[in-house]
């Protein structure tokens, strides 16, 4: 006689099973999880008289840390001119140096910029063709802020150095916890913060100077006056938290540094500065990317996609950024198209801005809303065609 096992007990049973199965599986995702987590490692550069440089790019300069791709990295910033222009500790009235210092520090370090910028970081496995994408995952400023006009009577720079003979600077206190700060009574300023520089290793083949000083010194180190393919100097106000940039590299490793913080700034930058803060903290993603060929810097967020275009010439600039725009639409595989309809959608959708003109070499960068395809994978990123 066989013997039955009540419902209830077989019921159990399988419960019991489906438990136990649903546990080890589980188990198995958190420690795949873990594992995958722990691949990647975060660090720390801060910055201290080793780490940062004033105005200048050094190839040669010993990396002050090396990461993996993928690796997070949480970077510090100086103010201009290693530190120096700012409100003192033990001050505050808001009175930092006076524009007689400024202009001095200006012409004591002439052809390099005004920037103090932290690096080198050598990120493995980068070569020369390579993309580098480095995605922009938090950014913490300083307290203090500050802008500033040069004289025009000492100093070709702004956009109107010869309407406002007279150098003018004001510095700011900012409230992070209400991420703002005071302009003056009656109008507040929110905070916006974006590296101005952002940058890979030099371009050994970019173009010698149309105008200002010379891009190279006498010991082969490039100004970071100026922008250009490998970033520098672009102040591009969109590369704020939550952005990600692509980058050709140039060097071995990459080679990024950081710098020329800025906490708000208009396009355009007309007077010469942004709200020009520091950060405490700007943490970066840097991940070698072998499957993306690219030209120029190009960035994208949440909503847009952005194509820079660089040159003395503002026209050149704008026709620059205008054919990566269309490099990127007629090259993206969600929505086909060819050149001529690339040309006609970015005269109808692409808002093209003058992200300044105060750095030698002008910049103009175009957006290009994501929105408009509407069956887009927002995981899926496209890179513009390397022209041959």
């Amino acid at each position: 006689m066989r013997k039955i096992v009540p419902i209830s007990l077989m019921l159990l049973l399988f419960l019991s099973l489906s438990s136990l199965a649903r546990a080890q599986e589980k188990s198995a995702s958190t420690v795949d999880h873990a594992d995958r987590a722990g691949a990647h490692k975060h660090y720390s550069l801060p910055a201290t008289p080793d780490t940062v440089q004033w105005g200048w790019f050094d190839v040669n300069e010993k990396p002050k840390l090396t990461v993996n791709s993928g690796d997070t990295v949480s970077v510090e910033t100086w103010y201009h001119a290693l530190n120096q222009i700012k409100p003192t500790p033990e001050d505050h009235t808001l009175n930092g140096p006076p524009m007689d210092d400024i202009a001095r520090l200006r012409k004591q370090n002439d052809g390099g910029g005004p920037h103090s910028i932290t690096g080198p970081i050598y990120v493995n496995g980068a070569e020369p063709g390579d993309t580098l994408e480095i995605r922009i995952l938090k950014i913490i400023p300083k307290e203090y802020a500050q802008n500033f006009n040069l004289p025009g009577k000492d100093f070709p720079t702004g956009l109107l150095p010869k309407e406002f003979l007279d150098g003018f600077v004001r510095y700011y206190k900012l409230d992070l916890a209400k991420n703002q700060t005071e302009f003056k009574p009656g109008i507040m300023l929110d905070l916006k913060p974006f590296p101005g520089i952002l940058a890979v290793g030099v371009d050994p083949n970019e173009p010698k100077e149309k105008a200002g000083p010379p891009i190279k010194d006498d010991k082969g180190r490039t100004s970071t006056l100026r922008p250009w393919k490998n970033g520098s100097n672009m102040d591009l106000n969109e590369l704020q938290a939550g952005s990600t940039i692509y980058f050709p590299v140039f060097q071995k490793g990459g080679l990024i540094w950081i710098g020329d913080a800025h906490c708000r700034q208009g396009n355009g930058e007309v007077n010469l500065e942004a709200l020009e803060c520091a950060y405490q903290e700007i943490e970066i993603e840097p991940i070698v990317r072998k499957d993306l060929k690219t030209e120029w810097p190009w960035a994208e967020n949440e909503s847009v996609w952005i194509f820079t275009g660089f040159d003395e010439d503002l026209t050149e600039a704008m026709k620059i950024a205008v054919r990566n725009t269309i490099d990127f639409l007629s090259s993206q595989k969600t929505v086909p198209m060819d050149r001529y309809e690339a040309y006609a959608l970015a005269s109808m959708a692409a808002d093209c801005r003058v992200t300044q003109v105060v750095d030698i070499r002008k910049g103009v960068h175009c957006e290009i809303p994501k929105s408009i395809f509407v069956n887009r994978k927002p995981a899926v990123h496209a890179a513009p065609a390397k022209k041959q």
